[in-house]
């Protein structure tokens, strides 16, 4: 089995638990996307097995413990123990509102929104967290009131806080990037222990992020030292770069190819699954011949630290 780095095509993960029906097909079969109506898909985990090439089954676990900084970067691989830098969920709320609590900051952008959709994010100012944590308890039904209400629509990115507490409405599809969630029966709120609600009040503020303009059809929606998230969507396409960090490859619309050295020299890019570059790929170029749109996102470290 080559050991040689290639671009990875990964499987996604369905949270079996939330889908509308137990066995829904893969979002990422070919006319399977009408059964996608509810719940989590993780695009890019540790358990993320590759769909081709000479790792085909091996999760990126696995790869993590053979190919070390060549996959993650170095400042990720100097200890096989530690997690990917980044994880990409893909959420679906249908007709349900999804509640979620981080323990650490995450970005998410939201791909598509029915009119009148809006989400609940962070706690309003001036909150009474005693006074609310007696209130609410353990009732998901009366967390919003503490909350800050937005409308959304599609294209719009939310920077949420360490411990900030969101509540998806429903009618979204968000693509998640970031370290893993909790559900909100963890949230701080959740009782009225003073290390609980010392946590709440030390939430910080969620922020609309406006892409920033950096040439024809490129947008960066984020970046600080430990990430960087561009939307590329553009007619035609063709760029060839080296990648400096482990990099995900997010296909939202269209058709394309990435091509690089190794036992995988043309790796298809579309809708439903993500791609991921090891971070000692060397240079690779993306081509396509019409309409195409994904989210790039660079992991320069260990998400959190």
């Amino acid at each position: 089995m080559s050991n040689e780095l290639y671009p990875l095509t990964l499987e996604p993960i369905i949270a079996d638990q939330f889908w509308g029906r137990p066995g829904s097909p893969s979002f990422a079969e070919e006319g399977g996307s009408a059964e996608f109506r509810q719940g989590t898909m993780w695009m890019a985990t540790v358990n993320s097995r590759v769909a081709a090439g000479p790792q085909a089954g091996r999760s990126l676990g696995q790869l993590k413990q053979l190919w070390g900084p060549d996959l993650v970067g170095s400042i990720a691989g100097g200890d096989p123990d530690h997690p990917l830098p980044v994880e990409l969920k893909l959420k679906r709320t249908g007709d349900m509102a999804l509640a979620v609590a981080l323990n650490e900051d995450s970005l998410w952008y939201l791909l598509a929104a029915e009119e009148n959709s809006s989400v609940n994010a962070g706690f309003q100012e001036g909150l009474d967290f005693l006074a609310a944590a007696a209130e609410a308890g353990g009732q998901p039904g009366l967390w919003s009131e503490y909350m800050t209400e937005y409308p959304v629509e599609a294209g719009q990115c939310l920077h949420l806080p360490r411990r900030a507490p969101l509540l998806l409405g429903a009618g979204l599809t968000v693509a998640q990037i970031g370290p893993p969630a909790r559900t909100l029966p963890n949230w701080p709120l959740a009782g009225t222990g003073r290390e609980a609600l010392g946590q709440a009040k030390e939430a910080g503020t969620p922020v609309w992020l406006e892409p920033k303009a950096l040439g024809p059809g490129q947008g960066e929606v984020f970046a600080d030292p430990r990430l960087t998230v561009r939307l590329i969507a553009v007619s035609h396409f063709g760029s060839a770069v080296s990648p400096e960090a482990a990099t995900f490859l997010w296909p939202l619309f269209g058709q394309g190819r990435l091509r690089a050295r190794g036992p995988a020299p043309a790796t298809r890019l579309a809708p439903g699954r993500a791609v991921m570059l090891p971070a000692g790929l060397g240079r690779y170029s993306i081509e396509s011949g019409g309409a195409v749109g994904f989210l790039m996102i660079e992991a320069r470290q260990l998400a959190g630290v």
